[in-house]
């Protein structure tokens, strides 16, 4: 009687599988573990009882994954029969995606664990963390301070003497905070959640970032058309452990949270303006660059969706006056807009350091690379001008590219992501290691203009740089970041610049995805 129910137990089991396909199980289970990991990093933050932190984040893994197996393309049973080296090659480098982001976490749990940073032997990357200009920012802007932009500030008392001088912050040097008054309000909530101690804001900070990419990602799978959707269910793993991710997920930048929110606003339009309005206008406050997007949106006659983008903006700079005063605003117009334009805020920061000025992909960087390489006359205004061309450029595009319906949704996002990149570049200092997260995500996304092997070309064009000594040699620091610069600027504008050609016909494509109801292009 036993063996029989067990046979019957058996028998039910292998339908299930048979049901959900074996090929959606693994990958719900693989996409949920960094969701749990995430979770469980963040969670750690709040202070809550170890068993307490286990038992939510594995029930958020188990609950991701009811939810989603069902929910993936039918057509991924099956697959491992039909193609499976493929399926091998992809489990792989899930594992290793998974492998990455649990050392990262233990290192986000414990900075003292080096060996779990993404370059133990790296000292400066081991020691820097960009949410330490943030936590400053908003400690600093908190209190009576006049121009929260000073350098001191940040550096400590000793800069002023020496410009070499940096203080510390539970371990990592502290950065300088460059900008506008109302990105506080990240940090300023984030401390509300964990309080003020920096390590417990810098695992949330690290939870908050994986999530929002995942997020990212998800919606644009809901987004695209059957082939996108296996294309990126596909790519997803090599977005995870691509360097760049990786590096910024380390560092703690924004730059992940910022391209993640203002995706994940351009999908939210048609079905909820409003809350597509709210997340754009908090990208563009916070960082600028996403602001490219209001323009495509006016170009693309998109008004209302451009009105609800403005009445957050608005509605978000009251608040930040609110929390943190009017002198934040008049120091961030009158001190800093100037100091950024003209290069002279990173003047003793990243332009004083070979290996900053040689990995900033910023078109306003390449005469200063050319200054450090003997040739006369490659001043910060020549930056400028540079910069202000590239910015012009980014303008034309983004009108050129907007006056066109997207034949697809592949399209659609792509043009997205190539304005988000290009306007991070807009910048005089966009270092590799966090600003080529869009264009990561945006060749792996396109399969109308990038084969598997190109993206896997690029991909490792990209990485190999990283692996390069901090004391290598100016010259060959700068060459080996060469391909990744030429990548950041004109893939982008390749985009954009087919997004915009007229087309004989018309080619509308009606979507009806598999996780969801059928979405407009529109």
């Amino acid at each position: 009687m036993k063996e029989n129910q067990q046979a019957v137990n058996s028998s039910h089991l292998q339908n299930a599988a048979s049901y959900l396909g074996i090929e959606r199980l693994i990958i719900s289970v693989i996409f949920n573990l960094v969701i749990g990991l995430a979770v469980f990093v963040g969670l750690n933050a709040t202070g809550l009882p170890m068993i307490v932190v286990l038992l939510i984040a594995g029930l958020f893994v188990l609950s991701g994954m009811l939810l989603l197996t069902k929910r993936l393309p039918a057509e991924l049973i099956g697959l491992r029969k039909r193609k499976p080296l493929l399926c091998t090659s992809w489990l792989l480098i899930s594992l290793t995606s998974i492998v990455f982001i649990t050392r990262l976490s233990f290192f986000m749990i414990d900075p003292s664990q080096i060996q779990y940073s993404l370059f133990p032997g790296d000292k400066w990357m081991v020691e820097h963390c960009c949410l330490t200009a943030y936590s400053e920012g908003e400690r600093i802007a908190s209190t009576d301070e006049k121009n929260i932009y000073l350098p001191e500030l940040y550096f400590g008392e000793g800069f002023i003497k020496d410009k070499s001088f940096r203080q510390k912050l539970d371990g990592f040097n502290v950065d300088q905070y460059h900008y506008p008054p109302p990105f506080l309000l990240l940090p300023f909530m984030a401390k509300a959640v964990v309080g003020g101690d920096f390590l417990d804001l810098r695992m949330l900070w690290f939870s908050l970032s994986v999530l929002s990419l995942l997020a990212a990602i998800g919606f644009i799978i809901y987004r695209l058309e059957a082939e996108g959707r296996m294309r990126m269910i596909g790519m997803t793993p090599l977005i995870l452990c691509s360097l760049p991710v990786l590096a910024g997920l380390q560092m703690s930048n924004v730059q992940i949270i910022i391209i993640a929110i203002s995706i994940i606003a351009m999908t939210f339009f048609p079905i909820n303006k409003p809350i597509g309005g709210m997340l754009l206008a908090m990208s563009s406050v916070a960082k600028i660059f996403p602001g490219i997007l209001f323009v495509y949106l006016i170009v693309s006659k998109k008004f209302r969706e451009a009105g609800w983008v403005v009445g957050f903006v608005i509605l978000l700079t009251v608040i930040t006056f609110f929390v943190f005063g009017f002198n934040s605003f008049k120091a961030f117009i009158e001190y800093e807009i100037p100091r950024i334009s003209s290069g002279e805020a990173f003047s003793n920061g990243p332009f004083s350091r070979a290996f900053a000025v040689a990995r900033n992909l910023s078109p306003f960087g390449l005469p200063l690379k050319l200054g450090w390489l003997g040739v006369p006359g490659m001043t910060l205004e020549i930056g400028r001008i540079v910069s202000s061309i590239h910015l012009l450029m980014v303008l034309i595009l983004a009108i050129w590219s907007g006056r066109q319906k997207p034949r697809s949704n592949t399209e659609a996002i792509s043009v997205w992501i190539s304005l988000i990149a290009l306007g991070s570049l807009v910048s005089p200092f966009a270092p590799a290691n966090y600003v080529l997260v869009s264009l990561v995500i945006l060749v792996c996304l396109n399969r109308e203009v990038f084969s598997v092997w190109m993206v896997i070309l690029i991909l490792l064009l990209i990485g190999a740089p990283f692996f390069i000594s901090r004391e290598a040699p100016f010259l060959i620091q700068t060459l080996s970041f060469l391909p990744s610069q030429i990548f950041a600027i004109f893939i982008p504008a390749l985009i954009l610049y087919r997004a915009g050609l007229r087309t004989t016909g018309e080619q509308k494509v009606r979507l009806k995805s598999s996780i969801a109801p059928e979405v407009s292009t529109e």
